[in-house]
């Protein structure tokens, strides 16, 4: 079911990561809540970095991708409270997201992305569309 979600426009890129990554499997079997960078943010990502689907898959882009993921968590934009709040991603790094008035942002080291299509429900997981990429991979 997350592939199918995954894989319609905006997101097709993020699949694309999320399936070098080997996530693919976590997201249809775990819980957890999943920021996914829009096609436009992954796409402007690669031009920037000149990093590839293929450079997902290795340890560094690995970490990258999986610092988008909040595990054994279905949190809806409802759950994030005012303010900001921190969770640990899969990559063990901190993620921050914080809800001023109902608009949410997400914050992984300098990089802070706004939320643009939230509470995509997976089944197992809750998908928030992002307009950045978060972690830069090495």
């Amino acid at each position: 079911m997350a592939t199918s979600v995954l894989s319609s426009a905006p997101m097709s890129w993020g699949s694309a990561a999320a399936s070098a990554a080997g996530l693919d499997a976590d997201l249809l079997n775990k819980i957890s809540t999943v920021f996914v960078p829009s096609d436009d943010a992954i796409k402007a990502y690669v031009a920037s970095s000149g990093v590839t689907t293929a450079d997902l898959a290795s340890g560094s882009g690995k970490t990258a991708v999986t610092a988008h993921v909040i595990p054994n968590k279905t949190l809806t934009s409802a759950d994030f409270p005012s303010g900001s709040s921190t969770y640990e991603t899969v990559a063990g790094s901190p993620l921050i997201v914080t809800n001023t008035g109902g608009q949410l942002t997400v914050s992984s080291g300098s990089i802070t992305a706004n939320v643009i299509q939230a509470d995509i429900s997976t089944g197992n997981a809750t998908i928030f569309l992002i307009d950045r990429v978060l972690a830069p991979v090495a």
